[in-house]
């Protein structure tokens, strides 16, 4: 069954979508993008979505074309038209068609595509055991602006994500050229160690993630005693608990990390509390 995807204004069939093959998105990675989730028809945390995709185009020098409001209504549509409740959403944005070298002043028209896909819930059975995280080699580069966006080249995390998996890994662990902790290919990253919960700070080569604010929000409500720093792989020998967010893991337990069982191998006190908040802020934003 095909899909109904948003592009540039218009509903059309996935089979249908064509986007020139002169797009800078295409041709050279100009663009940003935004994975949004949807719980009954709801997108969870949208503002800070398109907030965050605004903030991209300043950084990448695009010209002003963001409309929130046409955004959103956007993003409605497409989940009506497609009449799935639970979804995953992605929004792309590139700089558009332009000449075939790569100079953006030649690029009229921003490109703007929309699709939805039905969640498929990875069962209780996998938040309960974990995954299994591997530190890649591919570090951050902490001189690039490219750190703190959501760009449409992620080549970077395809071959980090790529190792990990070769290793039997779920996920891959990166850090960045300075040698500290970043984040995961797709994720942000927390940690449990004296009873504090600890996740690399913005400086620290992250892109910082909707899931992960919403999370730095729960814990400083519940009361915990909540770090953002620069964090070593040193000290990862001596945490409690481990575990990983975004919008559709939500907050992933991690229970090994490089064949070393993280705390006693199941899902922690406090990643279990902030998983059950986490569902009630999500149940009291998208009921």
């Amino acid at each position: 069954m095909q899909n109904w995807i948003y592009l540039n204004g218009t509903l059309v069939l996935g089979n249908e979508a064509n986007i020139s093959p002169y797009d800078h998105g295409f041709l050279y990675g100009n663009g940003l993008f935004e994975t949004m989730r949807a719980y009954n028809g709801k997108v969870f945390c949208r503002d800070e979505h398109l907030k965050r995709l605004e903030r991209g185009g300043r950084i990448l020098g695009w010209p002003e074309w963001f409309d929130a409001e046409s955004l959103s209504s956007a993003i409605d549509q497409t989940l009506e038209k497609n009449g799935i409740q639970d979804a995953s959403v992605r929004l792309t944005v590139s700089r558009g068609a332009g000449a075939s070298q790569p100079d953006p002043s030649t690029c009229q028209h921003m490109t703007i595509v929309i699709f939805v896909s039905a969640i498929q819930p990875l069962g209780d059975e996998v938040y309960e055991q974990g995954w299994h995280l591997v530190t890649a080699r591919i570090q951050r580069n902490l001189t690039s602006p490219l750190c703190n966006i959501k760009g449409a080249n992620y080549l970077d995390n395809i071959l980090a994500k790529s190792e990990a998996r070769q290793k039997g890994g779920n996920e891959a662990l990166m850090l960045n050229t300075q040698g500290g902790v970043a984040e995961g290919t797709m994720c942000n990253v927390f940690f449990v160690a004296g009873g504090r919960l600890i996740t690399p700070n913005r400086t620290s080569g992250l892109l910082p993630g909707i899931t992960r604010a919403a999370v730095l929000q729960l814990a400083r409500q519940a009361g915990m005693i909540v770090e953002e720093r620069q964090v070593y792989p040193n000290e990862l020998l001596d945490i409690s608990e481990m575990f990983i967010t975004s919008s559709l893991l939500e907050i992933m337990p991690i229970t090994m990390l490089d064949q070393v069982i993280v705390g006693n191998g199941r899902p922690g006190k406090i990643t279990c509390l902030l998983q059950k908040e986490y569902k009630r802020m999500v149940k009291s934003c998208c009921s």
